[in-house]
């Protein structure tokens, strides 16, 4: 017979991963052993291995290497020990402080005198020198004395870098990360995270990692780039010839040389939240390590990073300007004092990565002229300078150069200005400078036509900058989770527009309202006909994006930003979306007369509505300091609780700015090539929820978004690396939305195939989804569909394209299948959390069609309260339906108390089992639901079959430990009638007895202590079998002895 248990938890995850990382070259600690080199459950370092690891350092004095005192070695594990009262934060980043750079410690030397050297607590240069440990079962006692207990630790040189989580197949990974993000909660055992480093939650199939404080939606996959290595490891490791995805990340992340690679170069911590590199910037810095040092024959030190918007290429640049400063620090580096120029081309831009620096603690210093750059570049104190490209032209003109061979000029978005002259300039000022570029759009191949179809030299990126060192393109990034993709919605609103078009477009959006949406909006509407027809264009974008955004985007908590073609539209536009009401928007664009962006027409008209808006809505507040003004909007956009929900741009804002809350971008400006792909990759920032980023166009940019996709070429590195079709596949139409939802219905009815679909009896639809596998499947397949309407109400187009008809098919199926789910969840006691669906999709189908207010999230049912237990099965069809969901509550509840009161807990689970198996002999779901009721009835009363012996009926514990005898019995000997007689009575209070006896504080975590009451405890036992002439095995009394000791723990 097949082995069921192969598929547990702590075969098919736990004890595989133990052997892989043992096989990589750790050592197993077993849980017993391991319980004692911490001393206490509250303890979570192996000191003595700490201790043994810093006995081997030494400090050279004169001409002789010395060991520290032992004075000294008992203060640095002092320091390390010790809980930081400024929290998880503080005390991880101090923690993390002494492990890559140590301790200074004070020594007495030979002559009398006193110095400080530095002591380490891992030897990062010789990773051979470091103890490397792994143990299981790592249980931690939390504040309140109750214990969390992590699966894996890893520990090196005794301190615990590693925390995993493990779960079987078929159980979602992002369980584990929950639980890690619980257990380093102050509630729970920060006190072992405040040492963590990496931080894994696994299953056979799937493993996300992040660091002590990564939020749950930044956990993320791990994709080796060195294949060979890989499969090598991964063959040397597996523990039965099969390679699986566990396998593979755990050989990529704790290879002792790439976890100690990983902690002390590709760790930062920015603005208040740790952050451990993503693996594409990991062998991106790698391979600029390669071109810097010319290990990768490519005969340059320059070179391209194309790198997708929003794949995080600055914390990239910070980790290489990390890992370079190191290298230089080695005796034989040709690398001799770097300094570091990071240069964009825009403002916004300039202050952000100067910002991300300042965050990291390195202290970059801001160019803000052309002369200022030259003194910063002369002063060779300053690490770190951050410049626009156009500080260059200044000191090109006054003939300044430096031609140093450490400096390393960093490019961000190369591929704009820093073309032509300004590249020119670059390379005049710092003609020996390493050139890395780091770019997220494309690299042009194609050579353009001027406007007389005139072929003119391209722009090429590799020609300026020199060949590619890494890529990682927009579906990798989408794959990876670390983007989400692009819909894409045509709205085109031409220029001129006739009251028909008025009438025609109003029809459109209001097809299959209710009457009082319709009218609603009518009447809102009506508000804009008596305007000139001048305004009436720009009349039609307020009303209609008022109405997607009111209905669509807010209901979700997200944001948006519209940009426009001139900046007195901008402002325009401002005032008619706030006088719709329901919206907060705010404008952000360059003030006064000067130009931004493309030339546009500053009539005397525009730059009076421009001056109007700064005098009447900025300058009260913020006088002239438009940088303040243009901070405290953006801030307040990009904070969910802020109150800017609708940002309006014209350029400002659309390259480099950082708002993962903006889920739509509306566009009213002609925009093509790199600004094209950088203003929409506005949106495609990961956020909770959300599931695209999503472009609506009210100005016909669809086939500028093609020619700009089509730049995605490469021919000159010999890759052709990025074909319109890959690219493409990262943002799609409407026409493909409408293909996904149709998919996705057909997926959903597959499921219960051969049921007629005008089927009226509930249980037919609950008895398909019997099968856990099988409602898993319909429960992800709902959320999806659910997803797919929700998008279908929000889209003019999609809903257009759809039918009224249909949509209405797709609406009403959805409130069934949610029905559905609702009672089967109850039925089974499924925990299914809709809630990230509610408040957009009951917002939509409200406005359309006069949908009930259905609850989403089902809550357990409730047993211990009759009429609201009545109330939930309600919902339920038949008996049978009635009867499991009872019984399946019953027994989750009996479970939480089964140490707390064994007799009750084996009393009511045999007449569950008696009930359930009576049903299946006699199919009577009427008999089975009486049964049922008549079981909650008396646990919520108290009532049972549940019987004492007389001499223990008033002492709670010694009732406890007597039901822990009886269960052990039960367990080793099967049925036997419960003994009630006082000699099993006074059997109870001698084991009470023992354990008062015994117990002291944190007796938990004391193995003596253990062994002293299992000893005593076996003495009991085996004297009363003898004076009762009892025919127990030497078996039954372990098993009784481990049942006295669960109900033990949770009692004392």
């Amino acid at each position: 017979m097949p082995n069921h248990t192969i598929f547990n938890e702590r075969p098919e995850s736990q004890d595989r991963a133990l052997k892989v990382i043992e096989r990589l070259g750790y050592t197993i600690i077993p849980r017993s052993e391991a319980e004692q080199k911490r001393g206490s459950r509250k303890a979570v370092l192996f000191t003595g291995e700490l201790q043994a690891f810093l006995s081997k350092q030494t400090y050279q004095f004169g001409s002789e290497r010395r060991f520290f005192s032992g004075g000294s070695i008992a203060k640095a594990i002092q320091v390390v020990d010790q809980y930081s009262a400024a929290g998880l934060y503080a005390s991880n980043k101090e923690i993390y402080e002494l492990l890559c750079s140590g301790k200074s410690m004070e020594e007495d030397l030979p002559d009398g005198t006193r110095q400080s050297f530095d002591i380490s607590y891992i030897d990062f240069e010789h990773p051979e020198n470091n103890t490397f440990q792994v143990t299981d079962e790592f249980e931690v006692e939390r504040p309140n004395g109750k214990f969390a207990r992590p699966d894996i630790v890893v520990l090196v040189n005794g301190i615990p870098l590693v925390v995993i989580e493990c779960k079987k197949s078929g159980v979602d990974v992002m369980e584990g990360v929950t639980q890690n993000i619980r257990n380093w909660g102050e509630e729970y055992i920060p006190h072992l995270f405040r040492y963590t480093q990496l931080v894994m939650a696994v299953n056979p199939d799937k493993v996300l990692y992040g660091t002590c404080g990564t939020p749950a939606k930044y956990f993320v996959s791990w994709h080796e780039d060195d294949k060979e290595w890989l499969n090598n490891w991964c063959r040397k490791c597996s523990p039965d010839g099969q390679i699986k995805e566990q396998d593979r990340a755990l050989v990529s992340l704790l290879h002792p040389e790439r976890l100690l690679d990983l902690i002390r170069n590709f760790i930062i911590y920015d603005n208040n939240v740790k952050k451990i590199c993503r693996y594409k910037q990991y062998f991106a810095v790698k391979k600029c390590m390669d071109r810097i040092l010319m290990r990768d024959n490519a005969n340059t030190r320059n070179g391209v990073v194309w790198h997708t918007q929003g794949s995080g290429k600055t914390i990239t640049m910070i980790m290489l300007t990390k890992m370079i400063i190191r290298e230089s620090m080695k005796p034989d580096s040709p690398i001799k004092q770097p300094r570091f120029v990071m240069v964009t081309d825009r403002i916004n831009l300039d202050k952000q990565i100067r910002d991300n620096f300042i965050h990291t603690q390195m202290s970059p210093h801001r160019a803000k002229t052309g002369k200022g750059l030259i003194e910063l570049l002369q002063d060779d104190g300053n690490t770190v300078i951050t410049a626009l490209v156009n500080k260059f032209e200044a000191a090109i003109k006054q003939e300044y150069c430096n031609d140093s061979e450490n400096l390393f000029l960093f490019i961000d978005e190369g591929h704009r200005t820093q073309y032509g002259k300004l590249n020119i300039y670059m390379n005049k000022v710092l003609p020996k400078a390493v050139k890395i570029a780091f770019t997220g759009t494309p690299l042009i191949q194609k050579q353009p036509k001027d406007k007389n179809r005139k072929i003119v030299p391209a722009k090429d990126t590799y020609a300026k900058f020199g060949p590619l060192i890494d890529k990682y393109t927009l579906q990798d990034a989408i794959d990876d989770k670390v983007t989400v993709p692009i819909v894409y919605e045509g709205r085109v609103i031409p220029q001129q527009v006739t009251s028909q078009q008025i009438n025609a477009h109003l029809k459109h959006i209001t097809v299959g309202l209710t009457e009082d949406a319709r009218q609603d909006l009518e009447v809102k509407y009506s508000r804009f006909v008596a305007l000139a027809q001048t305004e009436a264009r720009l009349n039609m974008i307020a009303f209609d994006l008022h109405e997607h955004f009111i209905n669509y985007v807010k209901p979700k908590g997200f944001k948006a930003m519209l940009t426009c073609s001139s900046r007195a539209e901008a402002v325009q536009l401002f005032y008619k979306l706030r006088d719709l009401g329901g919206v907060i928007p705010a404008v952000v664009i360059t003030p006064n007369s000067a130009k931004e962006g493309d030339d546009e027409n500053n009539t005397p008209q525009s730059l009076k509505i421009i001056a109007d808006f700064f005098k009447k809505e900025v300058d009260p507040l913020f006088k002239n300091n438009y940088d303040a003004y243009e901070d405290s909007v953006t801030g307040q956009f990009i904070d969910p609780e802020g109150d800017v929900d609708l940002l309006i741009v014209k350029d400002k804002l659309l390259t480099g700015f950082d708002a993962p809350i903006a889920a739509v971008l509306y566009v009213d400006k002609k925009l093509q090539d790199h600004t094209l792909l950088q203003a929409i990759a506005r949106v495609n920032r990961v956020y909770t929820d959300k599931d695209f980023g999503l472009v609506v166009d009210y100005i016909g940019i669809f086939k500028k978004l093609n020619s700009a996709l089509d730049l995605y070429s490469d021919e000159q590195s010999g890759m052709n690396l990025f074909d319109s079709a890959e690219i493409q596949s990262a943002i799609s139409t409407v026409n493909e939305e409408k293909a996904k939802l149709e998919k996705i219905y057909q997926e959903l009815w597959s499921i219960f195939d051969g049921i007629d679909r005008n089927e009226s009896s509930a249980n037919v639809w609950q008895e398909r989804l019997r099968e856990y596998d099988i409602r898993k499947d319909f429960y992800e397949k709902l959320s999806a569909f659910a997803k797919m309407v929700d998008f279908l109400y929000s889209s003019y187009e999609l809903f257009e394209l759809v039918g009224f008809d249909q949509a209405e098919v797709y609406r009403k199926e959805y409130l069934f299948f949610k029905k559905l789910k609702d009672s089967v969840s109850l039925r089974f006691n499924d925990s299914v959390d809709f809630s990230r669906y509610e408040d957009g999709i009951r917002q939509l189908l409200n406005t359309y069609v006069n949908a009930e207010d259905a609850k989403i999230l089902i809550e357990p049912l409730d047993i211990t309260n009759k009429e609201k237990m009545q109330e939930q099965l309600a919902r339920l069809g038949s008996d049978e339906a009635k009867a499991e969901a009872i019984q399946t509550r019953q027994v989750e509840v009996l479970e939480s108390q089964r140490y707390v009161d064994p007799i009750r807990y084996m009393t009511f689970m045999e007449r569950i089992n008696k009930a359930i198996k009576e049903y299946l002999a006699e199919r009577d779901s009427e008999k089975y639901l009486s049964s049922m009721e008549k079981m909650a009835e008396d646990y919520r009363t108290g009532r049972s079959s549940v019987k004492y012996p007389e001499n223990i009926m008033d002492d709670g514990d010694a009732k406890s430990f007597y039901g822990a005898v009886c269960s052990g019995i039960k367990k080793s000997l099967g049925d036997q009638e419960i003994d009630v007689s006082d000699s099993m009575g006074a059997l109870a209070l001698d084991v009470k007895a023992i354990i008062v006896s015994h117990t002291k504080r944190d007796w938990r975590d004391n193995v003596i202590v253990h062994r002293n009451i299992k000893k005593a405890l076996d003495d009991l036992l085996f004297d009363y079998m003898e004076e009762h002439e009892l025919d127990w095995s030497l078996d039954t009394i372990d098993i009784i002895i481990d049942e006295i000791m669960m109900v033990a723990k949770k009692g004392y």
